[in-house]
């Protein structure tokens, strides 16, 4: 079948337009090589499998209620290590990604279920099988670019800013280094691990208490900052004249802190990767009520637009979500404060010989 992104598809009763492409191959089965397409449907997200190999073809779709529970109805199928060999159109990975996969079937053997494990997470899906003929190409819809037709100017600007950043970056091209939040503070003695949060897909938080009383969160988040050599996406404090909870957002984390149970001469730090976030809205430990709200609206008014581009396989806890409009998201204090640590670090990177320079 002649299948690529745009191609509009006929599946049973069911329309549908690939939005993207994904062709792995089993490192565990000889490379054997199968694809997978994003569906859009009325239905919502949908994914065809096509294995030639095997014959084997199905249509399935996320189902976050499995939560790591297979129960006795379901028999392994197939099992083992997929690469990304490559991928094109509106999806979340990249070549060379990779995750370990269980297969199963039902007693009978036309329901699918699948586990993939990735780095950041479990996701699974159910589906059916298909006949090879259930699929049908009926047409094709050229995929959407981002230009307006015929604005030649607009393309030549679009170029000539590309081409210039490129060798900007060249130039002045400076690595920034891999800093965590989470490192930082499992690896600083004033920081004393509390408990853990489990949430959905298989994610966490970790929670933490500063061991100094009488500190207050302006402190810490100066402390994290400082740690992480100011590489955060934003830093935004609570305005609420009884609570003074500050959330720090970086490009894989987010760190709330706060308070527990209002008491202000302690304050935990609740540390837990995005995807934690997307997928729960588990309360922060021993948060107060005005806490948690705070933290829910402002992880969906941060950071919830850019995860769900991120993790579209994923289902969110924040899909319906109807809370407050946090408007004054970063531009305060604390991210002058990010930019300034972070410009200091680089000057620094840079008078000690950085950058491009070679090794051994």
């Amino acid at each position: 079948m002649n299948i690529r992104v745009g191609s509009k598809l006929q599946i049973s009763n069911l329309e549908a337009h690939v939005i993207g492409e994904v062709t792995y191959k089993n490192t565990e089965d000889g490379n054997k090589r199968w694809t997978e397409y994003r569906l859009k449907t009325k239905h919502g997200e949908r994914w065809l499998s096509i294995d030639d190999v095997y014959k084997e073809y199905t249509l399935s779709w996320p189902e976050n209620g499995v939560r790591g529970r297979v129960g006795p109805e379901w028999h392994e199928v197939d099992k083992g290590h997929q690469v990304v060999v490559h991928a094109s159109g509106d999806v979340d990975v990249e070549s060379g990604d990779e995750a370990d996969f269980v297969e199963f079937e039902d007693a009978s053997e036309d329901n699918t279920l699948s586990v993939e494990i990735w780095d950041d997470g479990t996701e699974y899906s159910k589906g059916v099988y298909l006949d090879k003929s259930d699929i049908r190409v009926v047409g094709y819809e050229k995929p959407k670019v981002n230009l307006v037709s015929g604005d030649k100017f607009g393309l030549y600007m679009m170029v000539a800013f590309i081409v210039f950043g490129i060798f900007a970056s060249l130039i002045d091209y400076i690595p920034a280094p891999v800093k965590q939040i989470s490192k930082y503070i499992k690896s600083n003695t004033n920081y004393a691990y509390v408990t853990s949060i489990t949430g959905n897909q298989d994610q966490k938080a970790d929670v933490y208490e500063y061991k100094v009383s009488g500190v207050t969160t302006d402190t810490i988040a100066k402390d994290i900052i400082d740690g992480v050599e100011g590489e955060t996406e934003s830093v935004t404090q609570q305005d609420d004249i009884l609570n003074h909870s500050i959330a720090i957002v970086t490009k894989k984390e987010y760190c709330l802190l706060y308070h527990p149970d209002d008491d202000t001469n302690r304050v935990y730090v609740q540390i837990s990767p995005r995807k934690y976030n997307y997928t729960s809205d588990n309360s922060p430990y021993r948060s107060s009520d005005s806490t948690t709200h705070w933290y829910r609206s402002h992880y969906y008014n941060s950071s919830y637009a850019k995860d769900s581009t991120s993790y579209k396989r994923t289902p969110s806890a924040y899909s319906t979500y109807s809370g407050d409009t946090i408007h004054n998201i970063g531009n305060g204090y604390f991210d002058s404060y990010s930019s300034s640590v972070r410009q200091r670090s680089i000057n620094a990177r840079r008078s000690s010989g950085g950058g491009m320079g070679g090794g051994k």
